[in-house]
């Protein structure tokens, strides 16, 4: 199997995944429906892969993750077929495209490396800069959005309390600060996923297949998860207010996490 052929969904799903962040975060409705569209042709693509692939090479590690990957964008119609929330499209692909790189990667037959790929080493080293610089960016907002989580919680004390009048006022409105940490969290959330999807692909390029499952993998996206868990509530539930910010602070607790735990295998292994 080419190359190229296994990468046609991947470009296809992040394509449409960009198309919807701005569908999602500017409000463009139906102006951008196309790219729900993109999605359904990469969806056939992965499904001439994922049938090539099984009947090629059978049930093993990389065509099951090939597998998982077809799923999430099946469960993505599904879903949006019943509950069509506008985040459920901003979540979902970037999962399965996590998958099928993973799985790129992961796989004993495909040729893995900077050739397998048409990168040089330092088009690899201008991806890790990307990857770094997203993540940051990613951090960034969402400490932004904690901050603003912060202030919330107090603006939200000092009114029960009756103690607005005093210096409340000089503090954004409750609607205000829910909104700022939307908005971070939302474009945070953005700047992450690209930061986690080029991660993976820098890992498995530097590092043996078998050693891409790692904690430096596991904890940010589990960071990922949890914004993704405040955003589907968000929308599906519409928790917001004092919920919104105590999840934002809980978030922006992991991230911290995250990064220590970076630091520190970083001085430890240099």
């Amino acid at each position: 199997m080419t190359v190229w052929l296994f990468w046609i969904p991947v470009g296809l799903y992040f394509a449409g995944w960009l198309a919807e962040f701005f569908r999602y975060g500017s409000g463009l409705g139906d102006r951008l429906r196309w790219s729900r569209g993109v999605l359904g042709v990469g969806w056939g693509a992965h499904t001439f892969l994922l049938i090539s692939l099984a009947v090629q090479d059978g049930l093993v590690l990389s065509v099951l993750l090939i597998g998982a990957a077809w799923l999430a964008i099946l469960l993505y119609y599904i879903v949006m077929q019943r509950h069509p929330m506008a985040v459920i499209p901003f979540v979902f692909p970037p999962f399965a495209v996590a998958l099928l790189i993973t799985a790129f990667f992961s796989s004993g037959h495909i040729l893995v490396g900077p050739e397998a790929v048409g990168l040089t080493h330092a088009s690899t080293r201008n991806l890790l800069t990307v990857h770094i610089v997203s993540v940051l960016a990613g951090i960034l907002l969402f400490g932004f959005a904690c901050l603003a989580s912060i202030v919330y919680l107090v603006q939200e004390r000092r009114l029960k309390s009756k103690l607005g009048g005093l210096a409340g006022s000089r503090l954004p409105s409750l609607g205000a600060l829910e909104i700022y940490n939307h908005k971070a969290i939302t474009l945070g959330f953005f700047f992450m996923t690209i930061g986690l999807l080029l991660g993976l692909v820098v890992a498995g390029i530097n590092t043996l297949p078998h050693r891409m499952f790692s904690l430096r993998q596991v904890i940010p996206t589990l960071v990922w998860l949890v914004y993704a868990v405040f955003l589907l509530s968000h929308d599906l539930q519409g928790r917001r207010g004092r919920f919104g910010a105590i999840w934002s602070i809980v978030g922006f607790a992991v991230v911290v996490t995250s990064l220590i735990f970076e630091i520190v295998f970083l001085t430890t292994h240099v």
